[in-house]
């Protein structure tokens, strides 16, 4: 190492010392000496030590070092070849093996050799040595360093069949030991907590036990030469108390090895600043560099705080993808390959690389790998030291927020195992906004889940059923509140009604009262004319005293009769109110316990319904990962498709749809075609009104028109030059084609046996940027970079600028009732005016982002407005207001289409992808187009909305044929599938209380089928 350069550190920080810095390596003499003898008698030997214990660094500085000392001072030379197992034990000592002794030969071809011979046997190590050219007397040491990488790395997600891939290289290197050869001597050096994983191999456990080296923890003396060693052969000086303090700060922690040197590593790099080579490394530059204990936190913030807004996103990714929190609660790490840690991120490759580098730089290396190794997809990724975890403050945090993210996972993935078994509900409220809200922050992705549960997509599929069945449900209740009001006006009048039925009643009873005082006071007035006849005629005294009793009498029994008919009247008037009011409350508990009752049935129903297309898009989406077994896979989506059709569920189910396009894709069905349309990139399509056909145009000068076949497809050259159009257009009659070129000319060509001779429209200055036929077909639109929109009389060949003055317009589409003009000006706003009268007119536009495609929706006075951001927007243009607003890609919009025969909506993105969207839903998740060779550069439906063609940039493949609706792939189902379930795969993939069913008929009925017909 060059002392004099501005970048020199005789610390290394987290990472081991390397052999070139072997110089400043101290603390470790009696143990090399100790190592070189045992190894020199045994010819093998396992340096075990915990972590942190400076292994790495004592085989770099220390072994080798002894090894390079005895071969200077004897005639027999060693070669030497030190190499880390990784994720490819076999591989890389297969590269450390050529790197190292390949004078004259092809490094590719004599590694291709040597690896063929390690894989061959176990005795693969000797023969590989064999082959390679030594001089007589030479000695061989193979040094494998960090040997728990081999158990480490050995998952899945980093080895194809790790279990094969360890026994192998256990048996090169337990053979190789064994083998007998007097010249090959090994040294593994091997975690002390990795032992327990070492003694599930035989063989290798009794090797180790034979002959091995605990690196025990190093004395106070040697400590001291650590710190002070490097300092003073750089030739310069470090207060004696600051290292006696650094010796009190770190001597109780179990990693005070990397600690140390991370801590030296910063204070030696403050010191240097000063640039008083002169003056010792004292306590100020110690504790400016954070001490023991804060040094590493302080060094990764600044790093951290350096990095942009995303670049810090993607570093937070990073770290919760390689640590985790093991059974005992203790950070652990996962090494992953780059591009495992790509997928689970979801970010640009080039942006992940360069949040790595800043990480594993040579001053800093708090990842694994020195900075001089380029990064590849197969790169593991991983700390270079386990202290990182729990001394950066920051990445404690991070552990822990994805400790509880995890625990989020697995509880959804738990009940959505339940669910599909018929064992537990959807969500409820508040697990189901926990859900939600752990969803929306944590965006995970099936690369992350896959470490943890790999039936990510039945997760994610549960919980969006859960969610669209408690928005779903929301909606019911409010229908149910609005219906309860309503019932409850019905019952309110009826019982209006009640209270005046039983005014009236007592009404009539008071008129009655009235009519009996009545008779009461005209019977008085009787009897004081009786009386007064009484004391005019005496001789008429018994006669009236008899009509005056019997007149009482009378009085008597009409007041009796009076009150008993009152109290009949009131008795029956009570009992008639109350068998009213008692037959109203039963026909209302009644009718409420059948809306109850039917809810119930309905909600089961709907419950199983729910679950049932749950188990359908998780089927779909399972079929996606099994490319290796194409019988199942085949039967998995069109099975999912089934099941999803039956139960009602979207009728373009983007799980459902994906599942059978893969199939159609990779099995070569007709629907799914792809072709190269042209040389170039493709310029714009255009569908062929009343037929499938379509044309298109693109940068090789030659506008197409295309007829799609079964098996191929056929086209008809319709121009060919050195004008290059961008834009197409065709009559609503089929039989005109407008082409508009970067020479602000419109070409009119005749189609479709139309005899009239083709022309050109003049009328712009600059390139045409849209073209567009009134419906009638009577007149052409067209918008150009000189911000003019013409209108074009066809029959006299005129144009007229409907333009309103208000912006420059370079892009237009017009209503089906050729009443409106909607246009994109220059600055990313938009217009739309009446054609009649143009004042009529409103804009749409924000002052934080611009408008980049407009399509009107065929025969509704609704538009489509797409933005720089990825938002679309629905309005409604007589009311002038949104009426429904989505977000469709992650950049820009870059076009819309509506489907004229299908409830659909297309949208394409700068980020490369084309999407269909339903309708009537425009929450659910879209049937989304990533494989189109490039960016989408123009797309359309065919005239019969069964079909979307699109055009991309590439210049191979660039233009593919896809149905709009999964029912397309679907009626080609059975001939792909080979076989059904077995009740085994049934009862794994559709579940235990689904009955039975076969997907398609037997292969044998099928054929006895076709024969009859």
């Amino acid at each position: 190492m060059n002392i004099k350069d501005e970048k020199f550190n005789p610390f290394p920080g987290l990472r081991p010392f390397s052999p070139e810095e072997s110089d400043f390596f101290f603390g470790r003499d009696n143990e090399s000496e100790d190592i070189v003898g045992k190894l020199l008698n045994n010819r093998f030997l396992a340096v075990i030590g915990a972590s942190g214990e400076g292994k790495s660094s004592l085989i770099n500085c220390g072994i080798l070092s002894k090894m390079n000392a005895l071969t200077s001072n004897s005639k027999v030379g060693w070669k030497v070849f030190s190499v880390r197992p990784g994720n490819d034990p076999a591989g890389n000592l297969a590269a450390e093996l050529v790197n190292n002794i390949s004078d004259g030969v092809k490094k590719e071809q004599l590694h291709s050799e040597i690896l063929d011979i390690l894989r061959t046997g176990p005795d693969g190590i000797l023969k590989a040595t064999e082959k390679l050219s030594f001089k007589p007397g030479d000695r061989i040491l193979i040094i494998i360093d960090q040997f728990e990488e081999l158990f480490r790395y050995g998952s899945k997600e980093n080895i194809k069949d790790p279990e094969k891939e360890i026994n192998m290289f256990v048996d090169l290197i337990v053979t190789a030991a064994a083998g007998g050869r007097q010249n090959l001597f090994m040294v593994l050096a091997i975690r002390t907590d990795m032992l327990s994983e070492c003694a599930k191999y035989k063989r290798l456990a009794g090797l180790i036990n034979d002959s091995n080296f605990f690196l025990s923890k190093i004395n106070r003396e040697n400590f001291r030469k650590v710190i002070e060693g490097p300092v003073l052969k750089a030739g310069f000086s470090i207060d004696n108390d600051l290292v006696d303090r650094i010796i009190n700060d770190t001597w109780d922690r179990i990693d005070y090895l990397p600690v140390v040197q991370h801590a030296l590593m910063r204070t030696w790099s403050l010191w240097k600043e000063l640039d008083e080579p002169e003056r010792k490394i004292s306590f100020a530059e110690y504790e400016s560099a954070g001490t023991i204990k804060d040094s590493i936190s302080i060094h990764a913030d600044s790093l951290y705080e350096d990095l942009s807004i995303s670049g810090k996103k993607i570093c937070e990714r990073l770290f919760k993808t390689i640590t985790g929190k093991g059974p005992d609660n203790k950070g652990i790490r996962y090494p992953m390959k780059f591009k495992r840690i790509l997928e689970a991120i979801g970010c640009n490759g080039e942006e992940l690389t360069e949040v790595i580098g800043k990480f594993r730089d040579p001053s800093v290396s708090f990842l694994a790998h020195s900075g001089n190794i380029e990064i590849t997809d197969d790169s593991i990724i991983d700390l270079s030291h386990e202290s990182l975890m729990h001394l950066w403050a920051r990445l404690k945090k991070w552990i822990e927020e994805e400790a509880e993210s995890v625990q989020m996972y697995l509880r959804l993935s738990e009940a959505s195992e339940l669910y599909q078994q018929g064992k537990a509900t959807l969500l409820k409220q508040p697990d189901l906004q926990l859900a939600i809200d752990w969803r929306e922050k944590n965006k995970p992705s099936l690369e992350w889940a896959r470490k943890y549960n790999p039936a990510f997509e039945r997760a994610i599929v549960y919980l969006r059923t859960s969610e669209k069945e408690f928005l779903e449900s929301e909606e019911r209740k409010a229908r149910q509140q609005r219906w309860r009001l309503k019932r409850i006006k019905i019952i309110s009048s009826i019982l209006g009604g009640l209270v005046i039925f039983t005014t009236l009643a007592m009404a009539g009873v008071f008129i009655s009262k009235l009519s009996t005082e009545r008779k009461l006071r005209a019977t008085e007035k009787q009897k004081d004319e009786v009386a007064e006849q009484k004391k005019m005629a005496d001789q008429f005294a018994t006669l009236a005293i008899k009509k005056s009793i019997e007149s009482d009498s009378l009085i008597m029994d009409a007041n009796l009769r009076e009150q008993s008919e009152r109290i009949l009247r009131e008795e029956a008037q009570k009992t008639a109110i109350s068998f009213k009011r008692q037959t109203d409350v039963a026909n209302s508990e009644k009718i409420l316990a059948e809306i109850k009752a039917k809810e119930a049935t309905e909600q089961k129903i709907e419950t199983g319904r729910l679950r049932m297309i749950s188990v359908a898009k998780s089927m779909s989406l399972r079929s996606l990962q099994m490319s290796d077994q194409t019988d199942l896979q085949a039967l998995l989506a069109y099975q999912a498709y089934l099941l999803n059709k039956r139960n009602k569920g979207l009728r373009n189910d983007a799980d459902v749809y994906h599942g059978l396009y893969n199939i159609a894709k990779n099995r070569g069905s007709s629907h799914y075609k792809t072709f190269r349309a042209h040389e170039g990139r493709i310029n714009d399509l255009a569908a062929v009104p009343g037929k499938n056909d379509f044309i298109s145009s693109g940068t090789d000068g030659r506008i197409l028109r295309w007829t799609p076949g079964d098996n191929e497809q056929t086209y008809k050259v319709l121009y060919s030059g050195s004008e290059i159009f961008g834009v197409l257009a065709v009559s609503p009659g089929a039989d005109w084609l407008a082409c508009g070129g970067q020479n602000a000319g419109i070409r009119m060509i005749p189609i479709n046996g139309n005899s009239s001779p083709g022309y050109d429209l003049k009328g712009h200055s600059e390139e045409i940027k849209s073209l567009i036929f009134s419906y009638d077909g009577k007149y052409l639109y067209s918008a150009a970079l000189d911000g003019k929109v013409l209108k074009w009389d066809l029959a006299a060949r005129t144009s007229v600028d409907v333009s309103t003055g208000q912006m420059k317009i370079t892009s237009i589409d017009i209503s089906s009732d050729n009443k409106y003009i909607a246009g994109i000006g220059n600055e990313g706003k938009a217009l739309i005016w009446n054609l009649g009268e143009r004042s009529e007119n409103f804009r749409i536009g924000s002052e934080d982002k611009a408008i980049k495609s407009i399509r009107f929706k065929p025969d509704e006075e609704k538009i489509a407005v797409g933005y720089n951001d990825g938002m679309v927007e629905i309005w409604d243009i007589n009311k002038r207001e949104i009426i429904a607003e989505f977000r469709a890609h992650t950049g820009e919009i870059s076009d819309i289409r509506f489907n004229h025969a299908q409830p659909q909506i297309a949208t394409s993105g700068n980020d490369g992808t084309l999407k269909l969207w339903e309708e009537s839903d425009l929450t659910a998740i879209p049937v989304s187009f990533a494989d189109n060779g490039g960016m989408v550069i123009a797309f359309e439906f065919s005239s019969d909305g069964s079909v979307i063609i699109s055009g991309s940039s590439s210049e191979k493949d660039n233009m593919i044929i896809r149905p709009t609706y999964a029912d397309t792939f679907a009626a080609d189902g059975c001939l792909y599938v080979t076989r059904n379930f077995t009740p085994d795969e049934w009862l794994a993939y559709v579940g235990r209380d689904i009955e039975y069913e076969k997907t398609c008929p037997d292969p044998e009925q099928r054929i006895r089928i076709r024969e009859i017909r």
